[in-house]
């Protein structure tokens, strides 16, 4: 399932919610790694993650969830 998303190359850097850039950072105060919309009116935020592949892994996961509410 996780090779179907190899070839893109954007995958696991966009909002699920508005589609804007969600850079994947490390935080410095925790040593942990989180994503957050780059869009100000945006409040889609992922923290707390061991690792970056970690954190794409969750906001791909958060994409998929969120698109399924609204089918």
């Amino acid at each position: 399932m996780a090779r179907d998303y190899a070839g893109d190359m954007r995958w696991g850097w966009t909002c699920p919610r508005c589609s804007a850039d969600a850079p994947v950072t490390r935080d410095p105060s925790s040593e942990t790694f989180r994503w957050e919309c780059s869009t100000d009116s945006c409040p889609a935020i992922g923290f707390g993650f061991s690792s970056r592949r970690k954190a794409r892994l969750a906001l791909r996961e958060f994409s998929e969830r969120y698109r399924n509410i609204y089918r």
